[in-house]
């Protein structure tokens, strides 16, 4: 077993650098076309190799950081990059913003049971729902529904997400902190500004439908874990702390 693990985390890391490799030369292969491009006074065709260069640029960029995420943890395995979709590094909405994500499984796990009549603000048995509120039947095939078992893990240097981080730390060092509070529906959902590693973090999860996340700070970049129909918030402050900070910091900076 030992052998067939090894085997295959050489065959990712080959890959993973073939692919870098390939990246590279295509980013120089079209930044040179730019130059010619430029010297011919072929504007336009400049442009769509500048843009080629670019999003090879990105992904080499934005793949320094997949090394930063464990290929695995506790029965919880990185599932390969598809071609398209949500493990693809992408440039975020600003000029020198990025993101890289993978996501996660675990076959051995099912899906959890929801709270009784709790889930997605539920009706007693043979009772309407609440106003306002969604069938529990048609909450099991919505995003944090009860299907299958996922986490989530983005690392990027967007500051959306470390500003609700900051939040809530500056908020729990007050002398006069601001109360929480719970929607109607959403009873089973705690936060709490806690510290991973070093760094400051915040953690959420919501008992009733299963999900929550731990987004954690790091210089420059910021790191979300988050987890759909999981049973507790543990696997994702434990993912959250394998994470190599190192790598985000000498990547996206102090």
């Amino acid at each position: 077993m030992k052998k067939i693990v090894l085997i295959a985390s050489l065959f990712f890391i080959y890959n993973a650098s073939f692919s870098q490799t390939s990246e590279s030369a295509e980013a120089e292969k079209n930044l040179a076309k730019a130059t010619e491009n430029l010297k011919a006074k072929k504007y336009q065709d400049a442009l769509v190799s500048i843009a080629k260069a670019k999003e090879e640029t990105v992904k080499l960029f934005t793949n320094q950081l997949v090394v930063a995420m464990p290929k695995t943890i506790e029965g919880w395995n990185q599932n390969p990059p598809s071609e398209r979709g949500s493990g693809m590094p992408m440039p975020m909405m600003g000029q020198g913003e990025v993101s890289s994500t993978r996501t996660y499984s675990n076959p051995s796990l099912k899906k959890p049971e929801p709270a009784a009549n709790a889930a997605a603000g539920a009706a007693p048995t043979g009772a309407a729902p609440a106003a306002g509120m969604m069938p529990p039947a048609q909450m099991a095939g919505m995003p944090g529904g009860f299907s299958d078992p996922s986490i989530t893990v983005t690392i990027t240097n967007n500051t959306m997400w470390a500003n609700e981080v900051a939040s809530a730390h500056a908020n729990a060092a007050s002398e006069s902190p601001m109360p929480g509070y719970a929607m109607p529906g959403m009873e089973g959902q705690k936060s709490s500004p806690i510290k991973i590693a070093e760094y400051r973090a915040l953690e959420k999860f919501d008992t009733n439908r299963k999900n929550g996340s731990v987004t954690v700070i790091a210089g420059a970049g910021v790191i979300k874990v988050e987890g759909n129909n999981i049973e507790s918030k543990d696997i994702l402050v434990k993912l959250a702390n394998a994470i190599d900070y190192k790598v985000v910091k000498s990547v996206l900076g102090e």
